[in-house]
């Protein structure tokens, strides 16, 4: 009698296991839903200027002063944002490829969570120290200062 009691409750656990499993999300799906836009890069002289720095600023839900001073000290040169147009001059020639792959690095550090990988997150001063905020999973992650 007990063999048999006790071989149900593991059916029971077993098959809820497998109802739990098959409401889950994929591991991407949250991932993916979050889409960078492109930069748009123009070079204007000495100068290069992302026009839809302010767009790609707010699809990350990052202040875009926080996004430029990140940009700014990787390139190691100087810039400015124009908050009425919303665009990011900077200080020198600098190619696509480049500004691209310093908005991903951006993103992957400040920006998606590093225990679940979802996007929704805020970064919050503690003192000196910078914090990201999941608000899916509520962990908390110290970030590099920017």
């Amino acid at each position: 009698m007990r063999e048999a009691g006790r071989a149900s409750i593991i059916y029971a656990y077993e098959s809820l296991l497998d109802r739990l499993y098959s409401k889950l999300p994929s591991r991407g799906a949250k991932a993916s839903r979050f889409e960078l836009p492109r930069l748009f890069v123009e070079r204007v002289g000495g100068k290069t200027l992302v026009r839809n720095f302010k767009q790609v600023s707010d699809v990350m839900r990052r202040d875009p002063r926080i996004v430029m001073r990140y940009l700014l000290r990787e390139l190691g040169t100087s810039g400015n944002y124009d908050e009425e147009s919303g665009i990011l001059t900077i200080n020198t020639r600098v190619s696509t490829a480049t500004l691209n792959n310093l908005t991903q690095r951006f993103v992957k550090t400040y920006v998606i969570c590093p225990t679940c990988g979802a996007p929704d997150t805020r970064l919050e001063r503690r003192g000196r120290t910078w914090v990201l905020v999941c608000e899916a999973c509520g962990a908390e992650q110290p970030v590099p200062p920017l």
